[in-house]
């Protein structure tokens, strides 16, 4: 297959079904950017279906007919695999990478490591390679081994970049100026553009709480303190349920709702139980995006307890919906959430700290939370495809 008006295509390079699977950052940005692209985009990824592996298909996504290129077909799953996905991913590209670039499409559009890995030796391609977070992810892999790869990981990974026309780094100004000195040298501060995560403001925004609560039959005496993200360890899940439980001390008729799923749900669900708390912390699993809002704007308190984000896309939804916030000091907190106006930034996970400011955030003005709706405006997706293509030449 090659396509004949390549220059205007972009060929988005990203291991996901691109509907669902899997959960996280990667994804809703993926979404995004179908949503912003439409079929411009040419697709590589995984199928969860019936859609075949290795041959070009077209393949329709919500209403959008695509090219679409399946490098790898698995069951949809939140158990750790043997083999860590991003490393199957890199052999299942490889496989495949020589096949897929007969196309005649020299745009590429990237946001993981294992796919730059696999990209080595292309060198006529016009790479966007955007970094949702620029922690070293060996660092915070479930895999116990990972950690004797962090150094090496480094070093592949920034003479990776080096191929990049365009970097974009959704993290904060802090974050960045640490990923330079990681470099040594490897990787310009210039060469990094800030890049925030987008939200959808035609489906996060502001919406009546006895409305939400009664949609989703949810109490409308109870007090909600909502998460969203994927369930994981370096979210933080267990300072947050037990910071929960000191909460309920100060506030009996407290509920905590997760939105979302991964591979520590039924460790979540064993840690609930062993502490009886059952009846007072919910499971819900992942939703859709108009669910998600619903969820939100439910809830009296959204908290994040993360010892590690990019751009946090939960944060920037739970704002444009206009509800409190109450997070740990991960990169993009600080440069989101304004101490005493739309919520608190706690520096250390301290269970005492950050139950105080759950508190405090229920004394904030509506119209400070309003404001900040309006700021978080200048994050819609509506304005990605331009953003993008501020800073990329396609080729």
């Amino acid at each position: 297959m090659e396509i004949q008006d390549g220059k205007n295509k972009i060929l988005f390079i990203e291991i996901c079904n691109y509907i669902d699977y899997p959960i996280g950052g990667y994804m809703a940005f993926a979404k995004q950017m179908l949503t912003a692209f439409g079929n411009q985009l040419v697709l590589v990824g995984l199928s969860t279906d019936d859609t075949p592996v290795g041959v070009w298909v077209k393949k329709n996504i919500n209403g959008v007919e695509f090219d679409f290129f399946s490098v790898m077909k698995v069951k949809k799953k939140d158990v750790k695999p043997l083999i860590p996905g991003r490393l199957h991913a890199y052999f299942c590209l490889r496989k495949y990478l020589s096949k897929i670039l007969k196309i005649n499409v020299h745009n590429v559009f990237v946001q993981t490591p294992e796919v730059m890995f696999a990209l080595s030796g292309y060198k006529s391609l016009n790479i966007c390679n955007r970094i949702p977070g620029l922690e070293n992810p060996l660092k915070i892999s479930r895999y116990n081994y990972s950690k004797y790869f962090v150094k090496i990981f480094d070093i592949l990974f920034f003479n990776s970049l080096k191929r990049a026309s365009v970097i974009l780094a959704s993290a904060d100004e802090h974050a960045i100026n640490d990923f330079v000195i990681r470099s040594k040298g490897q990787i310009e501060l210039e060469k990094l553009i800030q890049f925030p995560t987008r939200v959808d403001t035609n489906v996060f925004y502001p919406r009546p709480l006895i409305e939400c609560r009664e949609i989703l039959k949810l109490p409308l005496d109870s007090f909600i303190v909502l998460t969203t993200g994927r369930l994981n360890s370096y979210k933080g899940w267990r300072f947050m349920i037990d910071s929960f439980r000191v909460l309920m001390q100060e506030i009996p008729n407290a509920l905590f709702v997760f939105v979302g799923d991964g591979e520590d749900r039924f460790k979540i669900q064993s840690y609930i139980e062993s502490h009886s708390l059952s009846n007072k912390i919910i499971l819900v699993g992942r939703k859709t995006h108009e669910e998600l809002a619903v969820f939100l704007n439910s809830s009296n308190v959204y908290i994040s307890g993360s010892y590690v984000e990019g751009w946090s896309t939960s944060l920037v939804e739970a704002i444009a919906c206009g509800i409190p916030v109450v997070c740990t000091n991960f990169s993009s907190a600080k440069e989101l959430v304004e101490n005493h106006k739309n919520g608190y930034v706690i520096d250390s996970h301290d269970v005492i700290a950050f139950v105080k400011a759950i508190l405090n955030s229920q004394k904030l003005s509506k119209n400070e939370l309003l404001n900040r709706t309006h700021y978080i405006n200048k994050y819609s997706t509506d304005n990605l495809k331009l953003s993008i293509l501020e800073y990329w030449k396609l080729v």
